[in-house]
């Protein structure tokens, strides 16, 4: 069985469009199967373009794209022009976000579970020529216009932090982009997403299962988890995120994160976050390690893992921990 392994780049660091189109180029001489990038303070869209136009194999796509920044017209006719420039090499990745940063820019959120549903729902329908709006005939020398369509199935996703959101994602999806899950509760995943499927009709197997995970590779493993604790001192307070370690188990931490949050505690938040919690939910320290943790994650389902890459040495910016973790752990290294 071939291990599939691709990377995400967090659109919202300070490095040029160009420059994550050539990260893209690169994996893709490095043998990874995807390449795929946040949507955060960006509009990921427009960067996949230039990524899909770096690069021949690489499948590019969106990890996700944030379904309240766009109509699902716009985010169906921007995934078919990527799909085409690529070739047919593009995921459309679908997600909520984050409430608190939704909100605050003046964006409504109602209910995750329904407003998901009903944009895949819409995006789907414009990619396969259904008639989506009751919009009037618009005409051009006489002939009736149509939205653009894909040449081949354009495979949407849906991301998932919770069971909840996993089982609908087994629905509705082509399948998923999991996040901050960690190893213990893979196995509770994976039946959420055979329900769903179960549910809808569908072969759960089709269904792809895509699992990002924060990468600190260094040879000094107790730097890598400082490095872990720098890193994800906002996400881990989040309120997905923060469910997703009550639910594994670590019920007093996620307190203790949540309210050091509330507070605006950042040393608190930090040192609430505990080597065991690191462990569970990232990939640290050195090349070996982090292979074997990859192995562990693809056989409780992960088929594609995702390198959610981030810098792990003294000193180290984001481009150049992209380029030495890709050549670090790149397949069949």
């Amino acid at each position: 069985m071939t291990k599939k392994l691709g990377y995400c780049l967090l659109s919202f660091v300070d490095m040029p469009i160009l420059e994550m189109g050539e990260v893209a180029r690169r994996a893709e001489e490095l043998g990874y199967d995807r390449a795929y990038t946040t949507e955060s303070l960006s509009d990921s869209l427009a960067i996949h373009m230039v990524m899909a136009m770096k690069t021949t194999r690489i499948v590019v796509g969106s990890f996700i794209a944030i379904i309240y920044h766009r109509h699902p017209h716009i985010a169906a006719q921007a995934a078919v022009a990527i799909d085409e420039v690529s070739g047919g090499r593009y995921i459309l990745g679908l997600g909520l976000g984050h409430p608190p940063r939704v909100k605050g820019m003046g964006m409504r959120m109602g209910k995750p579970r329904e407003d998901l549903r009903a944009y895949v729902g819409e995006v789907r329908g414009l990619l396969e020529g259904r008639r989506v709006y009751d919009m009037p005939v618009q005409t051009y020398q006489g002939e009736e216009l149509q939205f653009r369509l894909p040449k081949r199935r354009l495979p949407i996703y849906t991301a998932a932090v919770g069971e909840r959101m996993t089982e609908l994602g087994g629905e509705i999806s082509d399948g998923l982009m999991l996040y901050m899950l960690p190893l213990s509760r893979m196995k509770r995943i994976i039946e959420a997403r055979d329900r769903g499927a179960r549910r809808a009709g569908r072969d759960p197997a089709g269904v792809e299962i895509n699992m990002g995970i924060h990468t600190f590779l260094s040879e000094d493993l107790a730097g890598a988890r400082e490095k872990a604790r720098d890193t994800l001192t906002y996400w881990l307070a989040l309120p997905a995120y923060n469910a997703s370690i009550r639910e594994s188990g670590y019920e007093e931490e996620a307190d203790n994160l949540r309210d050091a949050f509330a507070r605006g505690d950042q040393k608190s938040l930090r040192a609430g976050i505990t080597d065991e919690i690191i462990d569970e939910f990232c990939l640290a320290g050195p090349a070996g390690r982090c292979r074997e943790r990859l192995d562990a994650f693809r056989e409780a389902g992960a088929e594609v893992p995702i390198l959610m890459i981030d810098p792990a040495e003294p000193g180290e910016d984001y481009p150049a921990a992209m380029q030495r973790t890709l050549e670090g752990l790149a397949p069949g290294g």
